[in-house]
């Protein structure tokens, strides 16, 4: 367990984290020598930026509805348009 004062901590970035690569290790980041800020080592493996869930087309396929009767109606006026030659 170490404590860093804030102003210290950007001077020792490098240390701190050549420190925190023991997964046992913690260090405290203080500010008027009180600590604001626990740092320890992440246990898990974290993705990379590179390992994003693809997304599929459909996912969300069931979870909307549509009114039919307006799309048949929009149909009908589209279609009307271009038979009379205004687009």
């Amino acid at each position: 367990m170490k404590y860093v004062s804030i102003v210290d901590a950007k001077e020792q970035l490098a240390d701190i984290v050549k420190l925190l690569q023991d997964p046992q290790e913690e260090v405290y980041l203080t500010f008027n020598d009180k600590p604001i800020i626990k740092m320890t080592p992440v246990a898990e493996k974290m993705p990379l930026a590179e390992e994003k869930p693809i997304r599929r087309a459909g996912i969300a396929k069931g979870k909307f509805t549509f009114d039919d009767e307006l799309f048949d109606a929009l149909d009908a006026e589209i279609l009307k348009s271009f038979s009379e030659g205004v687009a």
